[in-house]
């Protein structure tokens, strides 16, 4: 039963290109098919972490497949939405969050080297969930019209709330964390 979780973790990927490809189609039908997928890979988040608790099987995998996926799925959507789709989701707002994302991750992989392992904070996890949102209301607005003058500006809002949080995230982390540019690195067994 511990492929459960790992499955969930992985339908995200899956999921992206079929979201992509309907979204780019340009049909409303299509649109709203990729909407759909986009929800159920955004719901496989929560799912994937509720059921290696309740299944008893968290393992390292899975501790290194969940963000990864999250951070491919949350910013290859945010690219291409900004790549055709500017007046909703600003480039320079998506290039920000992937500064962001290779700094915490650089010195995330540097950790464990120092002995450390630093796990995901709840305000990374609140960025993640305001670019769900923003690429949720970009694609709903895209599609659906009528509701573009209410839909753009909560879009713009859960870019600056992910963007606040990433950026907090990442200044809490460097904070906490700022003893390790001291340490000696670990003896590493070589293989």
């Amino acid at each position: 039963m511990c492929w459960i979780p790992n499955s969930l973790t992985l339908s995200r990927l899956v999921l992206l290109l079929p979201v992509i490809l309907l979204f780019q189609s340009g049909t409303a039908a299509a649109r709203w098919w990729a909407f759909a997928l986009f929800l159920v890979a955004s719901i496989t988040d929560a799912l994937d972490g509720w059921a290696a608790r309740r299944l008893n099987c968290a393992g390292n995998v899975g501790i290194f497949l969940d963000p990864l996926a999250d951070k491919i799925f949350a910013n290859v959507l945010l690219i291409y939405l900004a790549s055709r789709h500017p007046d909703w989701i600003p480039l320079w707002a998506v290039l920000l969050l992937l500064a962001r994302e290779f700094a915490v991750q650089g010195f995330r992989s540097m950790a464990p080297c120092l002995g450390v392992v630093i796990s995901t904070g709840q305000m990374n996890k609140w960025k993640l969930v305001f670019q769900l949102i923003a690429t949720g209301t970009t694609m709903t607005g895209i599609t659906w019209q009528a509701a573009a003058y209410l839909l753009r500006p909560l879009t713009w809002i859960a870019l600056g709330l992910a963007l606040v949080t990433g950026i907090g995230s990442m200044l809490a982390l460097f904070r906490d964390n700022r003893d390790l540019w001291q340490r000696k690195p670990q003896e590493m067994e070589r293989r």
